[in-house]
């Protein structure tokens, strides 16, 4: 099951050219990954735990609806984290990219489809890992 999800993080990566992606649990543990040798997936997986829990605070006292996705640029970087609720409504899964800032709103939008396919390539693994 794992290997399936890190075949959807490899697919991932070679069509959005990150350096990094991964699934990891809503409490930062690791799941899969795929990386460059420089890049700690912990510490991606637990700063992506940190920022959804915070902006699910955020919603909460500002009573706005479920959090899907952030985004954060910084000067040459840009993260990108995918909240993924399961059927349940209760289990969440976050997957995660980091990559260099895209250079238009098209690459914008074409890093946002490649996480809607790797989102619905590993749903039902992240369904059966959800049920353990």
């Amino acid at each position: 099951m794992v290997s399936r999800l890190e075949m959807v993080l490899k697919e991932l990566n070679d069509n959005g050219n990150f350096r990094a992606s991964l699934f990891s649990t809503s409490t930062g543990l690791v799941l899969a990954s795929q990386k460059a040798d420089d890049v700690d997936e912990r510490v991606i997986a637990a700063m992506g735990s940190l920022l959804s829990d915070a902006a699910y605070k955020a919603s909460e006292e500002l009573s706005l609806s479920q959090l899907t996705s952030m985004k954060i640029k910084y000067l040459n970087d840009y993260i990108v984290c995918r909240n993924i609720t399961m059927t349940d409504q209760k289990t969440q899964f976050l997957l995660a990219v980091l990559s260099k800032v895209p250079e238009s709103e098209d690459i914008e939008k074409y890093y946002d489809q490649l996480l809607d396919w790797a989102e619905d390539n590993s749903r039902d693994d992240l369904e059966k890992l959800s049920s353990i």
